[in-house]
């Protein structure tokens, strides 16, 4: 078993129980979060119930007091405007997509995994980037021993099939060299060809509901590792309970 292997046996607890990551790293784009002002504090409760926490590497820093039972932490490596909407105080007028880190700066702040998004939808120069930029960090970590995790984000205006851009997304982190993928809930089509093509763990990012079993329960039969949340999610913080309580049940098995 190699480095990126045992990486990733950090935040996926096998065959035996589904993943739940949250990704608290939206304030790079978007500033402090509601419910996040004092951020370590507002994640440790949470840490136990938790495989994996993505951080931005501030974020990453200030949590120095975890303990083995807590979540793996990753490092979001990017930046981008593209998370601000209309209703923003500064609304993008033009897509950015920066990175602002390397693999070795990723692998010095101890961080389990890697963290970037995909971007889908915006000018060709800044899909032709992601693509490079997702070649270049997946071989650097496969040399460091760091895993890759590639969020797909259909989100540009140029998006009009947003469930085929996620196909798209999907088999472009694939042949980049992703050792995760995270995708947005594309439809039952879309997701019976993704289940079938993609040959590593891939997450399912739900939105924010009470009710998400109807967007995550197929997704988890075809295969999917866990679920990918956001930070919205940590508010009321007894949803988030219940949800990585039923998602670390063992599978019922048959007799």
């Amino acid at each position: 078993m190699n480095s990126v292997d045992n990486h990733l046996k950090e935040f996926l607890p096998g065959p035996n129980r589904h993943a739940v990551l949250l990704d608290a790293s939206a304030g790079l784009a978007l500033g402090v979060l509601p419910g996040l002002e004092n951020f370590s504090a507002s994640v440790q409760p949470v840490l136990s119930w938790l495989d994996g926490l993505v951080c931005s590497p501030g974020q990453l820093r200030r949590l120095d007091n975890r303990t083995h039972s807590n979540a793996s932490l990753l490092v979001r490596m990017d930046w981008t405007n593209t998370l601000r909407g209309e209703a923003s105080p500064l609304p993008p007028e033009t897509a950015f997509h920066v990175f602002i880190l390397e693999a070795k700066d990723a692998l010095e702040l101890g961080a389990s995994a890697m963290v970037m998004s995909f971007l889908l939808g915006y000018e060709e120069a800044i899909e032709a980037a992601c693509l490079k930029a997702t070649v270049q960090l997946a071989l650097a970590g496969k040399d460091l021993g760091l895993p890759l995790v590639v969020e797909v984000c259909p989100s540009g205006p140029r998006v009009f099939l947003p469930s085929k851009a996620v196909e798209l997304g999907a088999s472009y982190a694939l042949e980049s060299g992703a050792d995760v993928i995270a995708i947005p809930n594309p439809g039952l089509d879309s997701l019976k060809t993704i289940a079938a093509m993609v040959s590593v763990p891939w997450f399912l990012k739900p939105a924010f509901t009470e009710k998400t079993d109807s967007e995550w329960e197929e997704a988890l039969d075809r295969g999917a590792a866990g679920l990918w949340l956001d930070h919205t999610w940590l508010a009321p913080s007894s949803l988030l309970k219940q949800l990585t309580d039923r998602l670390h049940e063992p599978p019922e098995t048959t007799s």
